[in-house]
C-alpha cells in the first residue's frame, strides 16, 4: 500500500504528553504508549502498523523511555520540546520532507487490526485531507464532536454531531507547517477549516476503540486484548510445578514459575519472570506482566498485576489493577461491582460493548495496602 496514488506516504506518531491517570499504572510521569499488552507494549503495535504502511514513520515524545521501541529500520524519534499536540506535531515534521501527505497518528489509541489500514486506504483512494472518526458508547466532554455524511464521506460539521475524532488525520505537510507551526493554529481550527473551505474526507471506523485516558480504560483494553488469544504457548524455558492444571489459551512466557497446585484458566497472560504461587488460581482476562508476583492461595480474576507488582498469599483479587511495584499484603480483597452502575462516576471511552464488565480497585504504583484491607470499587488506592 505504501506510496500508491500520491507518492511517498509518511506518519508522525505522537507517543508524548502526560500519563495522566495512567501514571498509578506506570509509576511514573511518561508516554501511555508504553503501557503493557500481552507481549508487547502499546506503541510496538502502532510503529509496527504504520512501518508496514508507510514509507517513513516519525516518533515524537517528551519521555526518553519512548527511543527503545523506535529501533527499527526508517523509524526516526524526535524530541518534542514544547507542551501540546500541535507543537508534537510540528517537532515530527521537521524530519520529513515538505511535499507530502501526512499521517497522525495518535499513540493513546488502542484498537482493533486495521485501525489504520482502513484510515490509510480511504486518504490513499481520495487522495484528499483524510478524518477517522468514532461513536463511543459513551462521551467524555474533552473530545472534538463531528458530524458526517457516510454517504458522501465527508465532514459536515465540527463541534457537533454524533462522531468523534479518533485520533488519525491526514493532511498535507504543507499546511500543517503553515496553520499549526507558522501561525499557531489548534488541532480543532485546523479540522475545521478544512470542513468548510474543502473536502475533508471521513473515514468511520466502528470497531474496537479506546481512548487510554484513564485506568478504567486501559482495563478494559487489556481485557478485550486477552480475548484475542488463540491458543497456549508456555516456553520452554518457564518452570511449571507439580499438578499444575492450564487450560487455554494461556501465554506464560520464559523465567515464569507456576508453583505446585496452581491454576491458571484463560484467556491469561504470565509475563516474563513472573511468579504464580502454590494453589494459586489466575483466572480468565488477568494478565501478569514482567517479574509480577502472586503468593499462595491468592486469586486473580480478570485483572493486571503490572511490572514487579506484588499480591501476597490469601488475597482475592477481581476486575482490578496493582500498579508497577505495589505490594498488596496478604488477605486483600476487592469489591467489584457491574460498569453499567458507575457510568456516572467511570466513563470509558470505548465502541465496544461494556455491558459484561466489572470495576474493582486501583493499587497505585509503588504502593503498598494493608494487611486485610478491603478495596473499594472503583477508587484508586493511593495509600493515603
Amino acid at each position: 500500500m505504501k506510496g500508491v496514488g500520491c507518492g511517498r506516504v509518511r506518519a508522525v506518531i505522537l507517543a508524548g504528553g502526560p500519563s495522566k491517570q495512567l501514571k498509578h499504572v506506570l509509576g511514573y510521569e511518561g508516554s501511555r504508549s508504553l503501557l503493557r499488552f500481552p507481549g508487547r507494549r502499546l506503541l510496538e503495535d502502532l510503529v509496527a502498523e504504520a512501518k508496514r504502511l508507510y514509507d517513513d514513520v516519525v516518533v515524537v515524545s517528551d519521555d526518553r523511555r519512548v527511543v527503545e521501541a523506535c529501533t527499527y529500520s526508517g523509524c526516526v524519534f524526535a524530541q518534542q520540546v514544547g507542551s501540546g499536540v500541535e507543537s508534537a506535531i510540528c517537532a515530527g515534521l521537521s524530519g520529513l520532507a515538505s511535499d507530502t501527505y501526512i499521517t497522525i497518528i495518535y499513540g493513546d489509541i488502542y484498537a482493533a487490526p486495521g485501525f489504520i489500514e482502513t484510515h490509510t486506504a480511504k486518504l490513499l483512494s481520495e487522495y484528499e485531507p483524510t478524518i477517522t472518526l468514532t461513536r463511543p458508547i459513551v462521551l467524555r466532554g474533552s473530545f472534538m464532536r463531528l458530524s458526517a455524511d457516510p454517504v458522501s464521506s465527508t465532514v459536515e460539521k465540527v463541534g457537533e454531531g454524533a462522531y468523534v475524532y479518533a485520533g488519525l488525520l491526514s493532511v498535507h505537510s504543507q499546511l500543517l507547517r503553515e496553520k499549526l507551526c507558522s501561525s499557531g493554529w489548534s488541532i480543532e481550527k485546523l479540522v475545521k477549516h478544512l470542513a468548510e473551505t474543502r473536502r475533508l474526507v471521513a473515514n468511520l471506523w466502528l470497531g474496537t476503540w479506546i481512548d487510554l485516558d484513564t485506568v478504567w480504560d486501559y482495563l478494559a483494553a487489556v481485557r478485550i486484548d486477552l480475548e484475542k488469544l488463540g491458543k497456549t504457548a508456555i516456553s520452554p524455558k518457564a518452570k511449571i510445578g507439580r499438578n499444575v492444571v492450564i487450560e487455554g489459551p494461556v501465554v506464560i512466557e520464559e523465567n515464569a514459575v507456576i508453583d505446585h497446585g496452581a491454576v491458571i484458566k484463560g484467556p491469561a497472560y504470565i509475563g516474563n519472570g513472573a511468579f504464580v504461587g502454590a494453589h494459586s488460581f489466575v483466572r480468565g482476562g488477568s494478565a501478569l506482566y514482567n517479574q509480577a508476583r502472586v503468593g499462595a492461595f491468592t486469586e486473580i480474576k480478570r485483572s493486571i498485576v503490572y511490572d514487579n507488582g506484588v499480591v501476597y498469599s490469601y488475597s482475592y483479587i477481581a476486575d482490578s489493577i496493582i500498579g508497577a511495584g505495589a505490594e498488596v499484603k496478604p488477605y486483600t480483597m476487592t469489591l467489584n461491582v457491574p460498569y453499567e452502575g458507575l457510568e456516572g462516576e467511570v466513563v470509558i471511552m470505548s465502541t465496544h460493548p461494556l455491558e459484561k464488565l466489572k470495576v474493582g480497585a486501583v493499587v497505585s504504583a509503588g504502593v503498598s495496602t494493608r494487611y486485610r484491607d478491603t478495596l473499594q470499587p472503583a477508587t484508586i488506592y493511593t495509600g493515603q
